[in-house]
């Protein structure tokens, strides 16, 4: 394995993080493809964990599909909140390209607290033509008001 597919990612700084910080350190992760730090990103409850539990497998995925097929154009977080000591949700806007084919988005993330700090567990998302106006008009009670609640 090449030293950039093995990505460790002992990097303390994802523990100190708030969760806004994390979604910054997860694009900059994706555009260096530090794959390892995306992986430790994540809450080992979440449902990309059920679906990737052993991270040496995410690391072989991501560096021969994502590395090269995946690209975040551009990614701004437009509000958050806390919940409760334990769960932190926010919301950001997207622009990525999958395929050479662009897709723009805003999704409700959900953070959960750990021993070593926030983590990403799952988000919520609309696509572009699914909210009507401006990402930065978007609020919270948009998501609520969703009849199709599906989490990832």
């Amino acid at each position: 394995m090449a030293d950039s597919q093995s990505n460790s990612s002992p990097d303390n700084s994802l523990d100190k993080a708030a969760p806004s910080e994390i979604v910054e350190l997860r694009v900059r992760a994706f555009r260096l493809g530090d794959f390892g730090m995306i992986y430790d990103s994540y809450h080992p409850d979440s449902f990309f964990r059920a679906q990737f539990p052993d991270r040496d497998e995410y690391l072989r995925y991501a560096w021969n599909h994502l590395r090269r097929d995946f690209k975040i154009r551009r990614c701004v977080v437009l509000r958050e909140r806390q919940l409760s000591s334990e769960e932190y949700q926010l919301i950001f806007y997207q622009s990525v390209e999958f395929a050479d084919e662009v897709v723009e988005s805003v999704e409700m993330g959900r953070f959960f607290s750990t021993s070593q700090g926030w983590r990403y567990h799952s988000s919520q998302k609309m696509l572009k033509d699914e909210f009507p106006g401006e990402p930065s008009e978007i609020d919270f009670s948009d998501f609520e008001r969703l009849t199709d609640k599906v989490f990832f």
